[in-house]
């Protein structure tokens, strides 16, 4: 039997979207997201506040915050 896929939403804490996850923590905001290596990797680096608002009102603004922290 194949396991059903984790429905995740977003909320005021976490945005997500297709490989990468934002989340707000103690200390600010932390964006996380499958770099895509064979190997499996993950790259997490902090974002600002304006940052996780951009990512939440247009999720296609994740490859120029990605780029900007030099990804």
């Amino acid at each position: 039997m194949t396991p059903k896929p984790v429905a995740r939403g977003n909320d005021a804490d976490n945005l997500w979207g297709p490989a990468w996850h934002a989340r707000r923590t103690a200390d600010g905001f932390v964006l996380q997201y499958d770099t895509g290596d064979l190997a499996g990797r993950e790259r997490r680096f902090d974002i600002s506040a304006e940052e996780f608002a951009r990512l939440r009102a247009d999720p296609e603004q994740f490859d120029p915050i990605v780029r900007a922290h030099g990804g």
